[in-house]
């Protein structure tokens, strides 16, 4: 009878200690498996006519899945409010967000880390200017930085290239928000709105109640790319999106998904064939870059 319990007993512990040791080795691959959750602004914006957060995006959707294989899985989430500008890097600093894509900032560079390959191919270090239906005169007249010190630009006092004015004494009006602006430049408030070349050829018909024209002979230039943004204590997620962006821009997915945006297309062929007078401003001391060669006429 013992000896007949033990045949019976031995192959249920033989059972047992598989379904153990198999439930084991399936911990250890979720474990292994585990998805990384990553936290991004939040899409939503009645303003957001330049397809930017979607390019911005779906270039991190990109850059992540191509390291899914060394990094393992990931899931992205919109952040719960819109924010933009201060705010938004300060939901970067306190983990409220995990990525975001802009400029540099020197009021965070303390507290947060770029992965320094930029995303818009050069686009954000050329500016052109929005201004009013026949004021196209007094722009002509413009052929040096001095001469452009002579009228007033606008901007959003929370944006990277407000310093970068301020820096090489341009007068300013200043204003909190976005589309404020347009509406400020149409009432005479100031006289130009500085606008990235991937920005501007959407945004000149946005409001086509104010008559604003895209200034037809000048181009300023200073360096300011953007970049993605980490928090500073997140170097593996700033060392893994620096490896998808390296491998996406190797097997030319990166410029497949650039070149799928009209108006980035529309930039970068203004820049081959322009013949304007290209005004060279200084950079702040955190965006070092070439210069730009200007453009005798």
């Amino acid at each position: 009878m013992p000896g007949l319990m033990f045949s019976l007993i031995s192959p249920l512990l033989t059972i047992c200690v598989f379904i153990i040791s198999g439930s084991v080795a399936h911990a250890e691959e979720f474990a292994a498996t585990k998805v990384e959750r990553i936290v991004i602004p939040q899409m939503s914006s009645r303003e957001n006519i330049n397809h930017e957060d979607y390019y911005f995006s779906r270039l991190l959707q990109l850059v992540l899945e191509k390291t899914t294989p060394s990094h393992g899985p990931f899931q992205i989430v919109e952040a719960d409010q819109w924010l933009v500008d201060k705010r938004l890097r300060t939901a970067l600093v306190q983990h409220k967000v995990d990525v975001l894509w802009s400029p540099d900032n020197a009021d965070f560079k303390q507290q947060i880390l770029p992965v320094r390959i930029p995303l818009l191919k050069g686009l954000n270090n050329f500016r052109l200017l929005l201004i009013r239906k026949g004021d196209q005169p007094r722009f002509s007249a413009v052929h040096s930085l001095d001469d452009l010190r002579k009228l007033k630009g606008g901007m959003s006092a929370q944006w990277a290239d407000t310093e970068i004015m301020r820096d090489n004494n341009l007068p300013l009006v200043e204003a909190v928000g976005y589309g404020k602006l347009f509406k400020m430049l149409a009432a005479g408030r100031f006289d130009y709105f500085s606008r990235g070349l991937y920005q501007i050829q959407p945004e000149v018909n946005l409001y086509p109640e104010l008559e604003l024209q895209i200034e037809q002979e000048l181009m300023l230039h200073y360096h300011n790319e953007v970049y993605f943004f980490v928090h500073r204590d997140n170097a593996n997620l700033a060392k893994r999106i620096e490896a998808g962006l390296v491998a996406a821009l190797a097997d030319g997915s990166f410029d497949q998904l650039f070149n799928s945006i009209p108006h980035y297309q529309w930039g970068m062929e203004l820049l081959k064939t322009h013949q304007r007078r290209v005004i060279n401003l200084n950079a702040l001391p955190m965006a070092t870059g070439p210069a730009w060669p200007a453009i005798s006429q």
